[in-house]
């Protein structure tokens, strides 16, 4: 399939720098492109609870039950207690 395309002054820079620095001629140059792009859209998104799980994100822990209710007393505290320490 032959196409024609309109590339605005700075992408048609970065297009024929492209194919000077590789040796490649502007087919090719596009072709890479559209390949990578391909590729990289044609991944399907990983989940985002995966992505927290895999970057340790998520884990178990135990806690007093009210945590959800009382945090700003808890954080208080252990705030005051770290002050303390480091006097």
């Amino acid at each position: 399939m032959r196409v024609n395309a309109r590339l605005d002054d700075a992408r048609a820079r970065k297009l024929d720098e492209l194919c000077r620095r590789t040796g490649r001629s502007r087919t090719d140059v596009l072709r890479a492109a559209i390949d990578r792009y391909y590729a990289q859209e044609a991944v399907e998104p990983p989940c985002p609870a995966d992505i927290l799980r895999r970057n340790a994100f998520i884990g178990c822990g135990e806690a007093d039950t009210e945590l959800s209710r009382d945090y700003k007393q808890h954080l208080t505290e252990s705030l005051a207690k770290k002050t303390d320490d480091h006097r």
